[in-house]
């Protein structure tokens, strides 16, 4: 998958701008998050700038462009969502590879010679969702999230 397919899959989800009190990344917009970018205004933030922090922070980041089609969509999602350290992490913990939270040649390896790694990183990163005590205000949408994700990389393989 493209990286912009990938963040029209994103963008249609993250939207505009969000500042909910339960949400702990605070203000949010496209995906862009106060907490990890605290000097950036986030209100203010272009689409064409936040498409410059998604690819270089997220995409390029957890090397989504050498992924196995699907995959891609699932890691770069997950960055955005939990962060790119954690959709890293749990992409290690399905591999059972080392988990540095940083994909290098091992994961991309192993990634690339997965037999069921889509069905595996969806069950992961459910059950993350599970662990967070946000789940009850916005699991429904994470879930929801998830399984338009599931139903884009399953049509296209």
């Amino acid at each position: 998958m493209t990286f912009e397919r990938a963040v029209d899959f994103v963008l249609a989800h993250e939207g505009g701008y969000s500042d909910d009190p339960a949400d702990t990344g605070g203000a949010t917009k496209f995906g862009i998050s106060r907490k990890s970018y605290p000097d950036l205004d986030i209100q203010g933030l272009t689409k064409e700038a936040a498409m410059v922090i998604l690819r270089r922070d997220y995409w390029d980041k957890c090397r989504c462009g050498e992924m196995p089609n699907g995959l891609d969509l699932l890691v770069f999602e997950a960055a955005v969502n939990q962060g790119a350290f954690a959709a890293a992490k749990m992409l290690q913990t399905v591999l059972q590879v080392p988990q540095d939270g940083i994909v290098g040649a091992i994961t991309l390896h192993a990634a690339n010679n997965a037999l069921h790694i889509k069905n595996d990183y969806l069950a992961q990163r459910m059950y993350q969702y599970a662990l967070v005590p946000q789940v009850l205000r916005f699991g429904r949408g994470w879930y929801r999230r998830l399984a338009d994700c599931a139903e884009i990389i399953f049509k296209e393989n």
